[in-house]
C-alpha cells in the first residue's frame, strides 16, 4: 500500500493504516530507536508504539510534499527515543542519588556496630568480611580452632542483623 493510501486512512482514523505502517515500517523505525534507547526491547516497543501514536494523532499535520511519510516517521521516532532516554536518565540520576543516600547510611550504620563490638569481635568481622580471609586463616593468625570462628562469626552476623534492624526501625 503507498504511504498517500495509508495517509489517508491514518486521517481517517482507520485502524488498518497503522497495521499497514507496523508491517512497512517495523523494522526501520525499531533499528532507529533501538540505536538511540539501546537493546531494551520494552523500551523499543513503548517508543515505537509512541510513535505510531503520534503519527495517528497527528496525521491531519503530514504534509507529503515536503517529506515522505517515512522521512516523517523517522524524524518522530527518533525524537521519541531521544525523549525516553532523558526522562530514563533523569529517572536514573535520582535513584543513584538515592541510592547512594542510603548506602552510605548504611555504610554508617554498619561503622557504628562494628565500634560497639568487643576488639576480638570486630577483629573476626573485618578478617572475615573486609580482607575476606577464610577461617582457617584467620583461626591460624588468631589461635582459634576453625568451629570456634565459624560458629563466633556466625553469632556475630545475627547479632550485627538484630542490631542493624534494630537501628533501622529507630530511624524511622
Amino acid at each position: 500500500m503507498t504511504d498517500e493510501r495509508i495517509l489517508k486512512l491514518l486521517i481517517n482514523k482507520d485502524e488498518k493504516a497503522l497495521y499497514k505502517l507496523s508491517g512497512k515500517y517495523d523494522k526501520l523505525l525499531s533499528y532507529i530507536i533501538s540505536n538511540i534507547v539501546g537493546n531494551r526491547p520494552e523500551d523499543v516497543e513503548e517508543c515505537l508504539n509512541d510513535t505510531y501514536f503520534k503519527v495517528w494523532k497527528n496525521a491531519h499535520k503530514i504534509d507529503l510534499k515536503k517529506a515522505s511519510l517515512k522521512t516523517y516517521l523517522k524524524y518522530v521516532a527518533r525524537n521519541t527515543a531521544i525523549n525516553r532516554i532523558r526522562d530514563l536518565s533523569k529517572d536514573e540520576i535520582m535513584l543513584e542519588h538515592e541510592d547512594r543516600a542510603m548506602i552510605e547510611e548504611d555504610v554508617n550504620v554498619l561503622k557504628n556496630i562494628l565500634d560497639d563490638l568487643k576488639p576480638r569481635e570486630k577483629e573476626l568481622v573485618i578478617r572475615k568480611y573486609f580482607y575476606i580471609q577464610s577461617s582457617k586463616v584467620i583461626a591460624q593468625e588468631m589461635n582459634m580452632e576453625v568451629t570456634t570462628v565459624d560458629s563466633y562469626l556466625s553469632r556475630l552476623r545475627k547479632k550485627m542483623k538484630k542490631e542493624f534492624q534494630r537501628r533501622e526501625e529507630s530511624y524511622e
